[in-house]
């Protein structure tokens, strides 16, 4: 498959959210109230009585029956305006982020909102040490850099996408309570992880008060979507609870020809019998047709002007009619959880996705002589590479565990067990083959093609299952997090002999919290990424990726809605992925690669009525032996800075109307052989909010001054362009 392709193209004020009550299901046959003791006063009784409702309500302050507007956020609830406290992501325990000794952020659904994001990828803009357009606006998937090196992504805890393939499930952000960057090793919790970190997309899930909205959306590439979400009770008890949320889109994208449709269909339901008990079941199903987006263009005309000047930034070099890019999931998801007492919880997830694809396209031979691809002396054609490939692919993924509190003296202990598996089957057809007519970069004609002929791959069966222990201590103002894990890998290609890997995975970290706010840390993580899929590596069946991470940081919170959080890290990676010099449809993997950097996050509640975000990060990413020893690591921005702010003109008598604005700054980053530099860039993003009552009427720029800017170029060949500027215009109704 395109493996390297895609390795290489691949606040608060006024909060939208609503806030819920904590719901206390109602039983069907309630005890009798206890007879007060004769010989204590009424008095004496009631304070016991309140005591006992206090003591039961921060008991259940962090179960699935509390909702966050109980006055207790949780680590999967929603979030007012941009500052989560709280999330599960790091440590698989309910935790506070301040307490959490690696470097993590949160995008909240209300700064997604905010900021007009239509993917993953755009929603990771403003994220430190995150590169979220390193490859431009891709139709085939979300495919940011953390900290130089490709993440995984992972819904509701459990790995949902296989970073080196395509046609994938890419998952909507509309149905997203928050998005959980993670940056650095991380396989002692997660197993299939690499150095970068992970995503976890944390779903919408059915809520106790009714809450409902439409929205539309119009805007650039002639975008219509029409947006549905609504939950609330389907018993008056509320044992049982629903959620729908549902998205249609007809759009283009930048590029010609390409469509940008969606199909998004995601009941929910939860059953709480008890207030310790809670399962909930997720069920999708998307449809999303498209096409070829990324065009592949060469360096001259994308980087530099040749002598017919810059190829355009909507040109298309698929051909109409062929080309297609179709992704059909189904998916059903359990999230169950139940709490036997305050010190011990037992938790099980779990989901089966069916992924069924199409990928037909055609793009422009740059490889084969990457300083001059073009076939006439005016330096105009190009040939064409035709390429198919349908794919059926089932994974089914699982993660167990139970939670313990304890204590051994004076030392507080919360400890976690669990089993995690996850088993991949994928079959698939592809062919390809040169295009013999000469395609013209600058002034395209479409002629059709010849469709190739399409053989069968051998049929692909992978399995990772995982045992994994952590102890979080404290013992006054230090905290330390210890974890071990073991990781069993079958890897089995029809026809090749099976292959086995087995792995132990740690991290061990140290914080104190000092007696004005600041927790300063220190962590030590490895990682483990076995590479799932067939047709990625040109050996075959790729080897795991091997990691390990130092990395000192602190943890600031200076007031309620605020905080700073800053880390200097060193990685090191082995088997890293590049592009195969002989065949760009594959990948190699190389030595050992080094990143070094330091980031820091500023969030910021300034006044009720200005929030800001600020991102600043620096990265020095070279190979340290391989392949380009000494060379720096391509698609690795030295420096990057961002600042968002949003505004309520409450001081002027406009409660009601909402500013925002940002500025990107995105350094220079080399090719992978530091001969092609791509130079730095700033883009700058706006919106503008009117609400009243029900309605919310919000326009949003991206890149508002159009700049053309290049993300990326490689030395095997090929350049991406950014997107230029966007403009999306909603308007949503809330019943």
């Amino acid at each position: 498959m395109l493996a390297s392709l895609m390795d290489a193209a691949p606040a608060a004020a006024q909060s939208s959210s609503q806030e819920l009550p904590a719901v206390v299901v109602q039983q069907s046959s309630p005890r009798p109230a206890a007879r007060a003791h004769p010989l204590r006063s009424r008095q004496a009784v009631q304070a016991a009585s309140r005591r006992r409702q206090a003591e039961r309500a921060a008991a259940n302050a962090n179960t699935p029956a509390a909702d966050a507007s109980a006055g207790a956020e949780t680590a999967t609830g929603p979030v007012r305006g941009y500052v989560a406290t709280r999330s599960g992501t790091g440590t698989k325990t309910d935790t506070p982020l301040r307490e959490t000794p690696q470097s993590i952020s949160v995008v909240t659904a209300d700064r997604v909102t905010d900021q007009g994001v239509t993917t993953v990828q755009e929603a990771l803009r403003y994220v430190p040490g995150v590169f979220a357009d390193a490859y431009g606006a891709d139709s085939r998937g979300d495919f940011p850099r953390i900290r130089g090196q490709d993440p995984n992504i992972y819904l509701d805890g459990t790995r949902v996408v296989n970073t080196f393939n395509f046609n994938e499930w890419r998952p909507e952000p509309y149905t997203l309570e928050r998005i959980e960057v993670l940056r650095g090793p991380s396989s002692v919790l997660y197993g299939d992880t690499s150095t970068a970190g992970l995503l976890n997309l944390i779903s919408k899930r059915p809520r106790a008060e009714s809450a409902n909205e439409i929205g539309v959306q119009y805007g650039s590439f002639n975008r219509k979507q029409v947006q549905l979400d609504s939950t609330g009770k389907l018993t008056k008890d509320g044992e049982w609870l629903y959620r729908f949320v549902g998205v249609f889109r007809d759009s283009n994208m930048q590029t010609d020809y390409v469509k940008d449709d969606r199909i998004l269909l995601a009941p929910s339901l939860t059953w709480r019998p008890t207030n310790n008990t809670s399962w909930t079941v997720l069920g999708t199903y998307q449809k999303d047709t498209t096409g070829s987006s990324t065009a592949f263009l060469p360096h001259e005309g994308t980087l530099y002007p040749g002598p017919n000047g810059f190829i355009p930034v909507n040109r298309f070099t698929s051909e109409p009619g062929w080309d297609r890019y179709q992704t059909e999931t189904g998916a059903v998801s359990s999230l169950f959880e139940h709490r036997f007492s305050d010190a011990l919880v037992v938790r099980q997830n779990m989901r089966y996705t069916h992924v069924e694809g199409i990928y037909h396209g055609l793009y422009p031979d740059v490889y084969s002589n990457p300083d001059n691809p073009f076939l006439d002396a005016d330096r105009r054609t190009v040939a064409r590479y035709i390429w198919a490939r349908d794919s059926v692919k089932d994974n089914f993924t699982s993660d167990s565990n139970a939670e313990l509190k304890f204590a051994t003296g004076s030392v507080q202990h919360k400890t976690l067990f669990g089993v995690d598996y996850r088993g991949y089957k994928e079959r698939a057809s592809s062919g390809g083959g040169y295009d013999a007519t000469p395609f013209d970069l600058y002034a395209p004609v479409y002629t059709g093609v010849t469709p190739p002929d399409m053989s069968a791959e051998p049929d692909l069966r992978q399995s990772q299952l995982g045992l994994y222990g952590q102890d979080q201590l404290r013992l006054g103002p230090w905290l330390a997090v210890l974890g071990l894990r073991h990781d069993y890998v079958t890897s089995d290609t029809q026809g090749s002999p099976v292959e086995h890997y087995q792995a132990t995975t740690g991290r061990a970290a140290l914080m104190y919290e000092l007696p004005f706010g600041v927790t300063p840390y220190v962590t030590y993580a490895q990682s483990f990424n076995p590479v799932f899929g067939s047709g990625v590596c040109a050996a075959g069946v790729c080897a795991p990726q091997r990691g390990e991470m130092v990395e000192l940081g602190f943890k600031y919170n200076p007031a309620p809605g605020n905080a700073i959080n800053g880390a200097i890290f060193d990685t090191t990676e082995r088997n890293r992925l590049a592009s195969d010099p002989d065949n760009p449809l594959l990948s190699v993997q190389t030595g050992k690669v080094r990143i070094r950097g330091a980031e820091l996050e500023v969030l910021a509640r300034l006044t009720p009525d200005l929030d800001l975000i600020g991102a600043y990060t620096y990265l020095d990413a070279r190979v340290e032996s391989g392949d380009n020893a000494g060379k720096h690591v391509e698609t690795v921005p030295d420096h990057q800075a961002s600042l968002w702010a949003k505004y309520r003109l409450s001081l002027i008598g406009l409660p009601g109307v909402t500013l925002g604005g940002g500025v990107r700054y995105i350094g220079a980053s080399w090719d992978g052989t530091d001969t092609i530099r791509t130079p730095d860039y700033t883009l700058f993003d706006a919106m503008v909010r009117y609400e009243t009552g029900p309605w919310r009427l919000q326009v949003n720029a991206s890149n508002l001054f159009d700049k053309r800017h290049v993300t990326t170029c490689l030395a095997r060949g090929d350049c991406f362009l950014g997107i230029g500027r966007t403009v999306l215009g909603s308007v949503t109704y809330k019943f």
